[in-house]
């Protein structure tokens, strides 16, 4: 990411919906958070706004893939490890960044907002529509 380009936010797109109520709000939460880390890398706020989003983001990781992991565990039709692999992936990630941030890595901020774009993108594929009927089945809105 060029480090004197102002950065857009990340809007909500029909092509984020899963259909699921439940679902879509915690992937709009996601997108706040990520919008937050927009506005602290536009502000060069690094130092003082990074902690809230690692907390949030923590927070974020914790509640949703916990509760997803348990609502999609008894399904065999679904490999629910891609999905175990993809929290772990990026609970690990978070962590990496956290350290590098208090060691006071420059880049940190823009590093972390690319890795969560990305994630955001290519999760949401990942996150099919078997998954989401079958959520639905169990009473999920």
């Amino acid at each position: 990411m060029n480090a004197n380009r102002r950065i857009e936010k990340l809007q909500w797109s029909d092509e984020y919906s899963s259909g699921l109520i439940y679902l879509d709000n915690h992937r709009r939460n996601f997108l706040d958070i990520l919008n937050e880390l927009v506005e602290v890398v536009n502000d060069g706020s690094c130092e003082t706004g990074l902690p809230m989003v690692f907390h949030r983001m923590a927070f974020y990781a914790e509640d949703y893939f916990a509760k997803k992991e348990m609502a999609l565990s008894n399904i065999d039709e679904l490999e629910t490890n891609i999905f175990r692999a993809e929290h772990d992936r990026f609970t690990n990630a978070i962590a990496r960044f956290h350290d590098d941030f208090r060691r006071g890595q420059v880049d940190v901020c823009r590093d972390l907002l690319a890795f969560l774009i990305d994630w955001f993108e290519n999760y949401v594929k990942i996150f099919g529509v078997e998954a989401a009927t079958y959520l639905k089945e169990k009473g999920y809105e």
